[in-house]
């Protein structure tokens, strides 16, 4: 099957989608993004521009996807996910540095959680819904909460 693109989706003609994948109404998809193979991408999602999404990733509805980012193969981000990739945000900087947040392979992210600037998910991981996580998820942790803190680690095997 070839990718189907909502009629009602923005999708900027450099935006590479790959087989099987499907973009929903009203998602915003900007210059250079890459879409893996067999993807969804949730209605209401903006996906900056140079991000790069692995085959078999699922995003949901109205999730936010700053420029840059990485995201992983096989990877699920919950509806209304937030990533962020400017520490002091503030209107006109001319100081801002972007910090785009990268996710690993195999994560899980739970619904309503926000990515602070320059975190970086490990393969496996699981991000609780709510979460505001503020610094790097090593492989195969579970974290929860506000500020997100460890609760679980699993083994490769059983993820």
């Amino acid at each position: 099957m070839d990718a189907l693109i909502d009629s009602e989706a923005k999708v900027h003609p450099t935006v590479t989608v790959g087989t099987g994948s499907v973009i929903w109404g009203l998602a915003r998809v900007h210059a250079g993004v890459s879409i893996g193979q067999q993807c969804s991408v949730g209605e209401m999602t903006y996906i900056g521009m140079g991000a790069q999404i692995g085959d078999r990733t699922r995003i949901g509805a109205q999730c936010y996807i700053v420029d840059h980012m990485a995201i992983g193969q096989n990877t699920f981000i919950g509806p209304r996910v937030c990533f962020a990739n400017d520490r002091y945000p503030k209107v006109n900087n001319p100081g801002f540095k972007r910090e785009s947040p990268s996710v690993g392979h195999n994560v899980s992210i739970g619904v309503n959680a926000t990515i602070l600037p320059g975190v970086s998910l490990g393969n496996g991981c699981v991000i609780g819904a709510g979460a505001v996580v503020t610094r790097n998820v090593p492989p195969y942790e579970t974290w929860v909460g506000n500020p997100a803190r460890p609760i679980a680690r699993s083994s490769k095997e059983s993820v």
